[in-house]
């Protein structure tokens, strides 16, 4: 066989192996049928949470007196509000201003699965409050909205997590498994009172957990480059999360006569070269993510995804260009605080910086100390983990083979008119690490449609949800209930 029969042979053999990939990966799911319909009533789980909104229950600060009225107040709130679960579900109090309930199933070998919410929300910068068009926690009704601090994050997940059952309380359902509603006080400053106390709680008990729900991914809307309509992503771990302090000495005196580099400059160098040489990206966890939505890109994106041992480079350097998947690809760091210096004619004695990062799994704390001790190589500069922001590791990566993500992905597509789901890594945190020793299955999805405008609103002005979302919302927690609390897993 002559040379150039050779080389045809070989190219129409790697297009057609290109091309079969691509048939794997145009692989459309079944449609689902559709769950019962609910009969969700959507203004008075709106008025729900407008009142909910209305208690400011804030997270205070280490160290800051907590305003622990709110939170009693809407402990009282929630027992007025809703009857059926008072007087069904056993209530224990964790630590003064956390929630624990239990909905005891009828099969006492089947592991409990847990609903998880937040019951703290952000400050709101008092600079600000002109910005906003209600007040913030107001809970005002208006233009088919709920407006108000927590109508996102997460006052909605507790309202309908809350109204779910009791509308099933309403309907005689009884749990085959128990239930467990862990509503947490202080999510929004890192959880050390409320749920690492409420999982102590479940620890003592010897309780392992089948599954969890969390705040985390949802469904998206306009957020992934080439796909224009709804992918419901759901969070299988989410990133760690360090603080480093990076800090130098230098020798005060008259800056007139300055050495090559005061203390100042050394510390920022030391965050030029981070900058110039970031931890290196990874495909491992996004890939799987991007090739569970292939078949909704342009053909020359499925191309490139399903042949990803070819074009692996391209695929990390297009998605490098934005913030949001660049962070989805590697451990990232930003410098967010320096210190340094008294007066800009006196040399500086000493200067730090405060470089967080956040943590793909596979990247321990130690790992990625020493990446960057190599990358700063100098003995000037002293790198010590932060003692006030602290650190934690990546967590443990959920597995998607599973009857519990499956009838999770199950309820998302059966609420959400078939929506295309993928798992993926959630950037921030949530309570749900904490409960990593007494359960494998946590899933990190908040039920409700969002596009990128929308989602800049969390921790942020005019916060607010659609009524219709909040509907929604209530919908699917209580076909989820009906799922979990049946299942056999």
């Amino acid at each position: 066989m002559s040379p150039v029969l050779i080389i045809l042979a070989l190219f129409f053999l790697l297009a057609g192996l290109l091309l079969l990939n691509v048939l794997r990966l145009q692989r459309i799911p079944d449609d689902v049928e559709g769950a019962p319909p609910a009969a969700v009533d959507g203004q008075a789980v709106s008025e729900h949470l407008a009142q909910a909104i209305r208690f400011k229950t804030v997270s205070a600060r280490k160290g800051a007196e907590v305003e622990t009225q709110h939170f009693l107040d809407l402990h009282a709130w929630i027992e007025r509000t809703y009857p059926l679960l008072t007087r069904t579900l056993e209530k224990t109090v964790i630590n003064d201003l956390s929630l624990l309930y239990a909905w005891q199933g009828t099969d006492q070998t089947l592991q409990p699965v847990l609903l998880n919410a937040h019951m703290d929300v952000v400050p709101v910068d008092p600079q600000s409050l002109q910005e906003w068009s209600h007040d913030p926690f107001g809970g005002v009704i208006q233009d088919g909205f709920i407006w108000g601090r927590g109508a996102l994050d997460m006052k909605c997940t507790l309202v309908g997590i809350l109204d779910a059952v009791e509308m099933l309380l309403a309907r005689d359902f009884q749990p085959r498994r128990t239930i467990l509603l862990a509503f947490g006080h202080d999510e929004e400053i890192m959880g050390y009172e409320g749920t690492v106390k409420i999982v102590e709680h479940l620890k003592s008990k010897n309780t392992q957990l089948a599954a969890i729900l969390d705040e985390g991914g949802m469904v998206s809307l306009g957020s992934l480059e080439g796909i224009d309509e709804p992918v419901a992503l759901i969070g299988i771990a989410e990133k760690g999360y360090l603080t480093l302090e990076l800090s130098a000495r230098g020798k005060p005196g008259h800056s007139s006569r300055p050495p090559r580099q005061t203390a100042v400059g050394v510390v920022a160098r030391a965050i030029a070269l981070m900058d110039d040489h970031p931890m290196p990206a990874r495909l491992d966890y996004f890939l799987p993510t991007l090739k569970k939505m292939g078949h909704l890109m342009p053909f020359i994106q499925q191309v490139v995804i399903a042949n990803s041992f070819l074009f692996q480079r391209f695929i990390i350097r297009r998605l490098e260009r934005k913030p949001e998947t660049n962070a989805l690809l590697r451990t990232t760091h930003a410098a967010t605080m320096v210190k340094g210096g008294i007066k800009d004619n006196v040399l500086p004695a000493s200067a730090s910086a405060r470089v967080n990062l956040r943590l793909l799994p596979g990247d321990s704390i130690e790992k990625v100390i020493s990446f960057y001790g190599k990358v700063i190589r100098d003995s000037r500069v002293k790198i010590e983990v932060d003692q006030a922001a602290g650190g934690w590791e990546a967590s443990q990566v959920s597995s998607t083979d599973t009857p519990a993500y499956r009838s999770l992905e199950l309820v998302i597509r059966q609420i959400f008119k078939n929506v295309p789901t993928a798992p993926f890594i959630f950037l921030a945190a949530t309570d749900s690490r904490y409960y990593q020793p007494i359960c494998k299955n946590i899933f990190k999805f908040s039920p409700h449609i969002l596009t990128p405008e929308e989602q800049s609103r969390v921790h942020g002005i005019d916060e607010r949800i659609s009524q219709d979302s909040l509907s929604q919302m209530a919908a699917f927690y209580l076909r989820l209930v009906q799922v979990w609390g049946d299942a056999g897993f």
